[in-house]
């Protein structure tokens, strides 16, 4: 449950008092947001770094250029939000629901997004290289000059996707379902670390059969 006092200093103090508050504090308080109806508030600028969001409702939120550096979203209700140049670098988003969210140019190095649902999502020049999106949901998003270098794609939804110029070199695909996906390079797709068990349409997987095939071996082997 959140700190009531939190909660109540961010909404009623708004960013330019809750950054002030941040500053004073440094590490000695760790915000305790988690679970809180922070649904369609305008935080532009605002310092959630460290913050516990688990469970929050930051839906329709307005979180251009945010700091949310090694926050805890996990479970967290993000839908519809702006999280337009944000940093999110180490986040765990681990389950949290992000249906059409826009990351667009948001940096999420080494972030977890283990389960996350980020259908219909736009992860234009979003960074995540190094995450963790293991079983996540890309069903339907926009991934166009994404960076996805070393990526933990294992048993991913990326059905229907739109991948143009996504950097995918050293990112796992295996047991991922890359089906309708479009926009693709096969040129990018081939530096995957392995489309072993990868679903992919036949003509598809047919071209990259012809020149990469080692890419569909176990990587046990």
């Amino acid at each position: 449950m959140a700190n009531s006092e939190h909660v109540e200093r961010l909404i009623k103090g708004g960013v330019e008092e809750w950054n002030k508050f941040r500053r004073t504090t440094g590490q000695a308080i760790q915000p305790d947001l988690s679970g809180a109806d922070l649904s369609g508030y305008d935080f532009t600028g605002l310092d959630l770094s460290q913050a516990n969001l688990e469970g929050a409702d930051l839906s329709d939120a307005y979180l251009f250029r945010a700091n949310l550096t090694e926050a805890n979203l996990s479970g967290a209700n993000l839908t519809e939000a702006d999280v337009l140049e944000a940093n999110l670098i180490k986040v765990n988003l681990s389950n949290a629901t992000m249906i059409r969210v826009d990351l667009s140019g948001t940096g999420l190095i080494a972030c977890n997004l283990e389960g996350a649902n980020l259908e219909g999502a736009n992860l234009t020049r979003a960074s995540l290289p190094w995450g963790n999106l293991t079983r996540a949901n890309l069903a339907k998003t926009k991934l166009h000059f994404t960076d996805l270098r070393e990526a933990q794609l294992t048993q991913a939804n990326l059905q229907d996707a739109s991948l143009q110029n996504t950097s995918l070199t050293g990112a796992n695909l295996q047991e991922a379902n890359l089906q309708g996906v479009t926009h693709v390079s096969i040129d990018l797709l081939a530096k995957a670390k392995t489309l072993y068990q990868t679903r992919l349409d036949p003509d598809l997987k047919e071209i990259i059969l012809t020149n990469h095939s080692h890419l569909f071996e176990s990587p046990l082997n």
